[in-house]
């Protein structure tokens, strides 16, 4: 398997939302290392940078809908693996106004 290299990125004080993340070229995944506590965490993909940011959905045929990629409240840092279908630029998105800024590291996969 390949990886990306591992890139850092901020969600400012008192903001929701993380600055762009090139991961170098087109990954299926992405492993993020969140210090957030009590938020959830999602993950928003564009196919240029500086482009449109959508949320990721990933459809399930035996469940009867498309499920939002957006993990539980987090009450401890987490490692967390997001599926973002062959995407190079993505954003990290907190539930809620994250207190104090708030790095997170990521990589494709």
């Amino acid at each position: 398997m390949i990886y990306g290299a591992w890139q850092s990125t901020t969600i400012a004080d008192g903001e929701t939302e993380s600055a762009e993340v090139d991961l170098g070229k087109n990954f299926s995944k992405v492993l993020a290392l969140s210090p957030i506590l009590g938020q959830t965490l999602t993950i928003h993909v564009s196919n240029t940078s500086g482009g449109t940011f959508y949320p990721v959905r990933a459809f399930d045929a035996d469940a009867s809908g498309s499920f939002a990629h957006t993990t539980e409240t987090l009450n401890a840092a987490a490692a967390i693996v997001f599926k973002i279908g062959g995407a190079q630029f993505i954003k990290l998105i907190a539930g809620g106004a994250v207190s104090g800024d708030k790095t997170l590291l990521c990589r494709g996969c």
